[in-house]
C-alpha cells in the first residue's frame, strides 16, 4: 500500500473509532430515557410553543379590544353634541368647527377624513348609535375571546406541570441541548443513535478482522481495496445482526422490548456482526428460508 493510501486508512480507522467512542458513551448516556425521551420531548416542545403562542394571542386580543373600547368610548363622547330628539347642539361648538362642518358636508367628505366633533356631527346620531351597538358587540366578542385564550393557557400550563412531574432526568437532557457539541446526540432519536452505534462497532469489527488476518500465516494479507471495503461491509451487516438479536432470532438476549439490550450488548453485536460477516449472512438467510418456508406451509390447502 502506498503511503497516501496507509495516511488515509489511518484517518478512517480513527474516525471509526472515535465515533463509536462517542456514540457508546451517548448511547449509554441516553438510555436511561430511551425512545420515551424522545415522545417526551416533541410534547414539550409543542407545549412550549402552544405557551408563545397563546401568551401572544392574548397580548393581541387585548390590544383589540382595548382599541375596540376606545373606538366605544368616542362614540359616546359624540352624544353631548346631540339633544333628546338626535340633533346636533350647535351652541357646543365653536364657529371654526360649524364652519369645517358645513364644509365637510357641502364637499361629502369621507368619515374616516374627519376627527373629533366635526365627524361627530357629520356622522349623525343614527349612525352613531349603530356605530356604539357595533363597537359594544366587538368588546364583548373580545372579552369572551381573552377568556377562552386564558383557559387554555391555563389547561396548557396544568399540562406542563404533568409533563415535567417526575421527569427531572428528561429535564436534564433538555438542558444539555444548550451546548452545540451535545446538543445532535439530544435531539437525535434514540434509536436512530442505536442504529448508528451498530454501523460503527461493525465497522469496527470489520477492522478487527482486518487486523486478525493481517500477518497470520494461514491467510493471504489484505488487498489495499480491502482495508475500506471491510469495515464498510461490517457496518451494513451489523444493522442484520441488530435486528435479529432485537427480534429474538439470536441468542443474544433473553428479554425482548426497548432495554433488551444494554448498549455495550448492541455494541458487541456490531463487532460480531462484522467480525463474522459471512456466518451472520448465512445466519439471515437461514432464517429467512425459514421463517418463509413456514409461511409457504401455512398457505398450503
Amino acid at each position: 500500500m502506498k503511503q497516501t493510501g496507509i495516511v488515509w486508512t489511518v484517518v478512517f480507522y480513527f474516525l471509526i473509532v472515535f465515533f463509536g467512542v462517542v456514540l457508546l458513551a451517548e448511547v449509554q448516556l441516553r438510555s436511561s430515557g430511551g425512545a420515551t425521551f424522545d415522545t417526551w420531548r416533541l410534547n414539550y416542545e409543542a407545549n412550549r410553543i402552544l405557551n408563545a403562542n397563546l401568551v401572544k394571542n392574548v397580548e393581541t386580543a387585548r390590544e383589540t379590544a382595548r382599541y375596540h373600547a376606545n373606538s366605544a368610548s368616542s362614540i359616546e363622547a359624540c352624544f353631548r353634541l346631540f339633544d333628546e330628539r338626535g340633533l346636533p347642539i350647535m351652541g357646543l361648538l365653536d364657529e371654526e368647527t360649524a364652519k369645517e362642518i358645513e364644509e365637510a358636508k357641502q364637499k361629502h367628505t369621507p368619515d374616516e377624513k374627519l376627527s373629533g366633533d366635526v365627524r361627530c356631527v357629520v356622522r349623525g346620531y343614527a349612525w352613531l348609535q349603530k356605530d356604539l351597538t357595533y363597537f359594544k358587540q366587538l368588546v364583548q366578542e373580545d372579552t369572551a375571546a381573552i377568556d377562552a385564550l386564558k383557559n387554555s393557557l391555563t389547561t396548557n400550563s396544568e399540562q406542563y406541570e404533568d409533563l415535567i412531574k417526575g421527569h427531572q432526568d428528561f429535564l436534564a437532557f433538555k438542558e444539555m441541548e444548550e451546548f452545540w457539541y451535545q446538543r445532535p446526540f439530544v435531539v437525535a432519536p434514540y434509536d436512530l443513535l442505536v442504529l448508528l452505534l451498530v454501523m460503527f462497532m461493525g465497522a469496527l469489527g470489520g477492522m478487527i478482522r482486518l487486523l486478525r488476518d493481517y500477518g497470520a500465516a494461514d491467510h493471504p494479507n489484505p488487498a489495499a481495496g480491502e482495508y475500506f471495503f471491510i469495515p464498510l461491509i461490517g457496518a451494513v451487516v451489523a444493522i442484520g445482526g441488530y435486528v435479529l438479536a432485537k427480534t429474538g432470532l439470536l441468542l443474544l438476549s433473553s428479554a425482548r422490548g426497548e432495554t433488551s439490550l444494554s448498549p455495550f450488548m448492541i455494541s458487541l453485536v456490531g463487532i460480531v456482526s462484522g467480525l463474522l460477516a459471512k456466518e451472520v449472512i448465512d445466519t439471515i438467510s437461514a432464517r429467512g428460508r425459514k421463517i418463509f418456508a413456514n409461511q409457504d406451509g401455512a398457505t398450503k390447502p
